[in-house]
């Protein structure tokens, strides 16, 4: 690739006001890039956010189907502390 350096003469003005241009530039740039990160950190929350409730309405269902397992087993258990052997 081949480059070449070109100087262009520029009056004071004229350079003071491209200067002030690439100044602004870089402050929209960087007001655009500061928004940008925000909005992704919120979109990533409300994507946890929503598969945390999903989550949770899922592991209730489950602790739900097997309370009544949870119940028999328990007291099963607790019926055969009270039999009594006769020989």
């Amino acid at each position: 690739m081949h480059s070449e350096k070109i100087s262009v003469p520029l009056t004071d003005e004229l350079f003071s006001e491209i200067k002030h241009l690439n100044e602004q530039n870089r402050f929209f740039y960087q007001l655009l890039h500061r928004y940008m990160e925000r909005k992704k950190r919120e979109s990533l929350r409300a994507e946890l956010e929503q598969g945390y409730m999903e989550m949770a309405q899922l592991n209730l269902s489950i602790a739900e189907s097997f309370a009544y397992s949870e119940w028999e087993a328990f007291h099963h258990a607790e019926s055969r502390q009270h039999v009594i052997h006769y020989e």
